[in-house]
């Protein structure tokens, strides 16, 4: 798999790679890199490096395709009802997830937000 397409791969399934203090770093929801996708991160580590490490400068990668989908949703009356996450009761899911999608996008605190996103998410699909 192509370092692009293994990016892509892994941002569908809700995982995110950085490059912290000179290592490569994974966070994203348990179970969502398998022991194939383990293995080709591996393989291919100093090429994704070198890919985030020219992407980091001052980009943030697109959200990815299950939370890009959530937000659309959420301009929609779809998410406009109360939901409980893990940081508290939200009285509109849908207000929650466009905030954190805004703040994303414009870079503060992204990794919390992705976060929120992802909590947002689960409520979302419960």
């Amino acid at each position: 798999m192509v370092t692009h397409d293994l990016l892509r791969e892994l941002e569908g399934r809700g995982v995110r790679l950085a490059v912290e203090g000179g290592r490569l770093v994974a966070r994203g929801p348990q179970g969502a890199v398998t022991p194939e996708l383990a293995g080709q991160i591996r393989a291919q580590k100093a090429e994704l490096m070198t890919a985030l490490t020219a992407s980091s400068k001052g980009q943030l990668a697109p959200l990815p395709e299950p939370l890009a989908r959530m937000v659309a949703a959420a301009i929609s009356p779809g998410l406009n009802f109360p939901a409980s996450l893990p940081g508290g009761m939200v009285p509109r899911l849908g207000d929650y997830v466009l905030a954190c999608a805004a703040l994303y996008a414009v870079g503060c605190e992204p990794e919390r937000q992705l976060q929120g996103l992802w909590a947002a998410r689960g409520a979302w699909a419960a």
